[in-house]
């Protein structure tokens, strides 16, 4: 398994595997991905955000198939690796998850990523949990 920063080449299969998964949302394009990769295919991705002072961790999906085999764990420990000194923000309905990879829940949220009622129409808002994580410089 090989895990890196997505290729503009490699786009066109993150939004695929993003609508797959229904991780898709407007200008997904113009944000960094990193995708986990099994034997010449791309079978996981993970965007990050960039809104200055912080990043925001998007779209983390491991298609079906490849799931339980750590593929999400090795995605996120790879974009932590490459946001070094930076604060990350989440939103997710798994913390357990992101626990067990420094994540903190918290209840203030910056501006910039409160969501869009349409965007969140789909999720159960008692399982949608707030994270940070202080990424420390290398």
């Amino acid at each position: 398994m090989i895990v890196r920063k997505a290729t503009p080449q490699d786009m066109p299969y993150v939004v695929r595997i993003a609508w797959r998964l229904a991780l898709d949302y407007p200008g997904l394009e113009n944000d960094t991905f990193f995708v986990a990769e099994e034997r010449g295919k791309i079978v996981g991705i993970l965007g990050l955000r960039d809104f200055g002072d912080f990043l925001e961790l998007v779209a983390v999906g491991v298609l079906e198939e490849f799931r339980e085999m750590g593929v999400g764990k090795k995605l996120v420990e790879e974009a932590l690796k490459n946001a070094a000194g930076k604060k990350i923000y989440l939103l997710t309905t798994v913390p357990g998850f992101y626990e067990k990879l420094g994540f903190e829940k918290v209840v203030e949220i910056p501006e910039a990523l409160k969501k869009d009622p349409v965007w969140c129409a789909g999720c159960d808002k008692n399982n949608c949990t707030v994270m940070v994580r202080m990424n420390k410089k290398t």
